[in-house]
C-alpha cells in the first residue's frame, strides 16, 4: 500500500482522460457493420469504467500523514464540495502564490453586499499535508471580519489532528454561510 496516494490519483486521472480521448476518437464509425469499431468501443467502455472505479477508490483513501504529498487544501476543498459550498483559491499578490481558500460567493450580491469565508493556511496551501500547521477561517461581510475557526495551536497544529481539524473547519464554514 502506498503511504501517499497523490501520485496514484494523478496517474489515474491521466488514464481516465486518455480513455475518454480514445473513446471520442473511436466514436467515428465507418459504418453500422464495423466489427472492429464495436469491439474497440466495448473495450474502451469497460476500461474507462474500471479505471474510474480505481480512481474513486484512490480518492477515498487516507494517506499516512507524515509521508503525504497531497496538497494541504485538497481535503478542505473536497469536504467543502461535499457540503455544497462553492470555493476558489485565493492568491496573494504580495506573496505571489496561493495562500487561502475562499468559500462562498466572492462576488457582491445584487444589493452590493459581500459574504464569504476566507480560510487561511499558515503556509502555502499548495504545500504537502505533512507541513500542516492549521486553518484560520474568517467570515468577511460588509461589517468587517468575524473569526469562525482557528485550529488548536495555529500556526503549529499537530499533524495527527489534520483530518478532525479540517472537518471542524468545514463545519464552521458551512454553518456560517447557511445563516
Amino acid at each position: 500500500m502506498p503511504t501517499c496516494f497523490a501520485r496514484l490519483r494523478i496517474q489515474l486521472r491521466r488514464l481516465v482522460e486518455e480513455a475518454h480521448r480514445t473513446y471520442r476518437l473511436l466514436d467515428m464509425p465507418d459504418g453500422p457493420d464495423d466489427a472492429l469499431w464495436e469491439a474497440g468501443m466495448d473495450e474502451m467502455t469497460v476500461l474507462a469504467h474500471e479505471v474510474g472505479e480505481l480512481l474513486a477508490w484512490a480518492c477515498a483513501q487516507h494517506c499516512l500523514l507524515k509521508d503525504c504529498e497531497c496538497r494541504a487544501d485538497r481535503l478542505l476543498r473536497q469536504l467543502l464540495g461535499e457540503a455544497r459550498v462553492p470555493q476558489c483559491i485565493g492568491h496573494s499578490p504580495k506573496l505571489g502564490r496561493p495562500s487561502s481558500v475562499i468559500a462562498g460567493r466572492f462576488e457582491p450580491d445584487a444589493d452590493g453586499s459581500r459574504r464569504y469565508v476566507l480560510v487561511d493556511y499558515c503556509n502555502n496551501i499548495e504545500h504537502a499535508v505533512r507541513f500542516h500547521g492549521g486553518w484560520r477561517a474568517r467570515l468577511v461581510t460588509d461589517a468587517g471580519l468575524e473569526r469562525l475557526y482557528t485550529s488548536p495551536e495555529y500556526p503549529r497544529a499537530p499533524l495527527g489532528d489534520f483530518y478532525s481539524d479540517t472537518r471542524a473547519c468545514v463545519d464552521a464554514v458551512a454553518s456560517a454561510l447557511c445563516r
